[in-house]
Formats: C-alpha cells, structure tokens, sequence
C-alpha cells in the first residue's frame, strides 16, 4: 500500500518546483473561492428574496440549510469517486454541478425549486472542498506542502469580500422583469453571477492532468510517467530526456525502474489490453469492494481515533460557522433596521431578534422599512460594509498561517483558535451596540475559518493517499451534519429561543477545543509522515 505511495511522493520530488505548481495553486485557490462564493451568497439572498417568495424566518432558514443538506448527502459520494476514479473527474463534475445548480436557481419562480437546487448546489460545493485541498497536496513536494495548504484560507476570505463587493454592486439596483409567474430582478442576476467562478474554474481544470499520486496507486505508469514529465518540463524549463535521465540516476530504485517499467508496459501493451476490458457490473462491483477495504481500514487504529477526533472537532466548528455565515447579513440587516427605530435601546443579537419576531407578529410596517415576511424593501449599506470586514478580518490569520505553522505546529492552531471561537459565542450574548457585533463577528469568522482550514490540512497529512480522500469525506460528512444541524436549529430558535441557540452553539465549541488536544503534535505529525514514505 505504502510502496506506491512512496514512489509517487519521491517521484514529485524530483520534478522540482515552479509554474506548474503555481498553476495548480491558482486552480485550487479559486476552487476554494468559489466554495465561499457558494455558501456566503446564500446570506444575501434570504434577506432579498423574502419579498418574492413571503418567505418567513423559518422558510430563511430552510434555504439555508438545503446546501448543507447536499453537502452532507455529497461528501460521501465524493470521496468515493476520487478514490475509485480520481480527483480531477471528481472535482470536474462537482464544479459543472454547482455551477448549474446555482445557474438555474436565479431563473426559477417557485421557493421550493429553488430550495432544491440550492441543495444540488451544496452537492457541487461539498465535492469541491472534500477534493481540493488532496488534489493540490498531492501535486506539491513535502517541503512546501504545508505551506501552500496553509495559503488556501487566504483565498476564502478574499472569497467573502468578493461576494459582498459583487451583492452591493447588483442587488441595489433598480429594475425587475415580469412574465407571468416568472420574475428577473437584481437579486436573481446576483445569483446567476455568483455560478460564474465555478464554470470558469472548471475550464481552466479541464487542462490539468491527474495527481501523481493516484495514478501511481491505481497503476496508471504510462500516465504517471507523462504528468511527471509535464511538471518537471514546466518547472525547470528543461527537456523530457533530461528528466528520464534524472528518474534513472537519482539513486532510488524505486524511482529509476518506473522508466523502465512504463517502456516495458508500452510494449506488452496490446498483449494484455484484453484483460483490462470489464463489464459495467464488474466494474461496479470493482467499486464497491474497493469502498468496503477503505472503510475496513478505516475503522482500524490508529485511523478511527484519528478520523473521529477530527470528525467531532468538524462538527462543532461547522454546526456554528456556516450558521452564522449564511446568517450574518440577515442579523446585519435586524441591527440597521433596530438601531434606527430603537436609537435609545441597548442592541444584542437576542434583543434585536425578539423585536422582529414582535414586529412581524404585529404586522406593523415601521417606516415602510419591514412587513410580515421580514421583506426589507431597502437593504442597509451597513450589511455589505460589515460583510467585506469579515472577509478583511481574515487577512491577518490567513497571512499568518502558512508563515508559521511549520514552527508552532497544526495542534495548537487548532486548540488557539477553537478556544478563541467558544469564548467570541458566549460574547455574543453580551453585546449592546451593533459595532460589539461586528468587531465579535469579525473575530469569530477569523478564527473558526483559520480551524476548519487546519483540519483540511491536518487530514492530508495523517492518513496515506488510498484512505485520504475518503477519509476526508467522512470528516466533510460530520462537518455537513453540523452545518445542517446548525442551520436548521438557527432557524427555529433565533427570534424565540435566542439564549438556547447560544448556550447550543457555544457548548459545541467548547466540546471542540477540547479535544484539539487529541491531535498529533509536530513530533507526532513527523512520525506519521516519515512511516507514509517508508516503503518497509
């Protein structure tokens, strides 16, 4: 199990690096920016869409769960197909699928049709980020790996400010087309322009080859040779020759046959393509028993109390990440509308949602500004300055990250800042001004971001390549069924039950950051890394 994998990583070595792995770093990057394009845009559009759809707190809170009901319905079929199939057509078809998804919802006029593709969408995303972070780890030698994996939090948070920037730019302006049942106004065309990133990173991934990695574990020599061969070309700036020279006299064994054994393969190719011909069936059956050893493995140590540590953490930082995510301009907007017709009253998150919930049980339009539905017939500005600062807010922690993690180690990022994530819950409760909001929102989205990034991370580094994605997806799974859990909780308790909702929230946290002491510390992280590359 282990020698494939090891003649692979050695192999990545030796090509050296340079523009294809930038290449590969910007494919990723933005395949992680899109995942915040997917998810944070949800927030908008619950507060702009309640008028055409009358939609009520919990019909919010429906559209904001869908997704992460397709994330945690997706995350195993993902990790299933890069395993058995790869990591590029996997990530292929999750990007074409939000795209599409997302596409067709800024077109549909009925609120359930657009539940339901809102959670084909969290399908689409879900396989992006149970995929992307193997995908770029697989390509990049050990010396830099932490490093580039570390990078990839900074591009969510320029994610975030993007969506904001894009929804001030296209949801304040003016005008609507009606057909019929069907409507197109400025909330829609935001939604139809959020899909874009996904369509063109899926163009620039269709000319990126399969991961070394895989290819070497599924056998793929011929191919393996060729991807090789691509990186160290583009890389170094030298010939093909110069690098089959390099394989045959690096002094690894392992390595120097993997020309001859490609040649070979070439030339008995014709005598056994017969045998390589399977049924459909065979084929499935193929899959399904490959998915079973997986799981078997899986559930042995020291996997299973690696999986279920990191599971657990996944859970509890999702459950109140993309809950509050999805819910930030919602709870931005509740502020601007309470601070301006309550000028004289302290403002926490539970006061200014009783006062909605009292609002819209009266039916009072107070200054033409919100109904029965929540409808705001004007979105405050406040919400897309406050959103761009949650994005600005992770800069300093994603910055700070990659710079060094080789030194303190992902233990105590995670524990830091699962920490730091419980105690900024609890200080919601406290709050009076929307300002004490911002400043604890702006903490909360660095820090919980900065641990759920560690984790992907932390998963390429403690399992080998055959169990890595699906151990991934096992983790995206609890983390999927948090979000949901999350979400769907924040949408039944927020206007009645607000104290609860926080009490739920923060024990979760705490729960998290406890057991961040039960991961690999950076002599352990060592230890795992060093039994991975030894092929005994």
């Amino acid at each position: 199990m282990y020698l494939e994998e090891s003649v692979a990583q050695n192999a990545v070595e030796q090509t050296g690096f340079g523009r294809f792995n930038f290449k590969v770093v910007a494919v990723s990057t933005l395949m992680y920016l899109n995942c915040a394009f997917g998810i944070t845009s949800i927030g908008f559009v619950i507060t702009t869409a309640a008028c055409d759809f009358q939609l009520t707190t919990i019909d919010k809170g429906r559209i904001n769960a869908a997704p992460m009901l397709g994330m945690l319905i997706g995350s195993s079929i993902w990790g299933f197909l890069a395993d058995v199939k790869g990591r590029r057509l996997a990530l292929l078809l999750a990007l074409f699928l939000q795209f599409a998804a997302d596409a067709l919802s800024s077109l549909v006029p009925s609120y359930w049709a657009l539940v339901f593709l809102k959670f084909l969408s969290g399908v689409g995303v879900t396989g992006q980020l149970s995929i992307s972070f193997t995908y770029l780890g697989e390509f990049q030698p050990t010396k830099y790996r932490h490093r580039i994996l570390s990078w990839m939090e900074f591009s969510w948070a320029i994610g975030v400010i993007i969506v904001a920037l894009l929804a001030w730019a296209v949801i304040p302006l003016d005008f609507s087309y009606k057909a019929g049942v069907f409507t197109f106004s400025s909330w829609n065309l935001f939604v139809l322009t959020s899909s874009l990133p996904a369509f063109f990173v899926w163009l620039w991934l269709l000319t990126l080859p399969e991961t070394p990695k895989f290819l070497a574990e599924t056998g793929q020599r011929d191919i393996l040779l060729k991807v090789l061969t691509r990186m160290f070309v583009e890389n170094t700036g030298k010939t093909a020759e110069d690098f089959r020279e390099k394989l045959a006299t690096c002094g690894l064994p392992s390595i120097s046959c993997l020309v001859a054994m490609s040649e070979n393969g070439n030339a008995a190719k014709s005598d056994t393509s017969s045998k390589k011909v399977l049924t459909k069936l065979e084929k499935f059956h193929h899959l399904v028993v490959t998915s079973k050893a997986q799981v078997k493995m899986l559930a042995r140590k020291p996997y299973v109390t690696r999986l279920l540590t990191v599971g657990v953490i996944m859970f509890g930082m999702t459950s109140t990440y993309y809950s509050l995510m999805t819910w930030f301009p919602e709870l931005f907007q509740r502020f601007a509308y309470f601070e301006a017709n309550y000028p004289d009253e302290f403002a926490s998150v539970c006061t200014v949602s009783k006062k909605m919930d009292v609002a819209s049980n009266l039916t009072v339009n107070i200054n033409d500004t919100v109904d029965l539905y929540g409808c705001f017939t004007e979105i405050d500005t406040s919400v897309y300055v406050n959103s761009i600062w949650l994005g600005v807010a992770c800069f300093p922690c994603a910055i700070l990250l990659p710079l060094t993690v080789d030194y303190i180690g992902y233990q105590v990022y995670l524990l830091f800042t699962a920490t730091v994530s419980c105690a900024v819950t609890i200080a919601f409760y406290f709050v009076k001004t929307s300002a004490q909001n911002l400043v604890l929102s702006c903490i909360f989205e660095a820090f919980t971001s900065i641990n759920i990034s560690v984790i992907f991370c932390i998963l390429v580094e403690i399992f080998p390549t055959n169990l890595r994605v699906m151990a991934t997806a096992i983790t995206i799974f609890l983390g999927r069924l948090g979000s949901l859990f999350g979400n769907m909780l924040f949408g039944y308790l927020i206007d009645e039950y607000c104290s609860i909702l926080i009490i739920v929230m923060a024990a979760q946290l705490f729960l998290a950051a406890a057991l961040c002491w039960a991961t690999p510390n950076r002599g352990k992280m060592r230890q795992i890394q060093n039994d991975f590359n030894d092929p005994s």
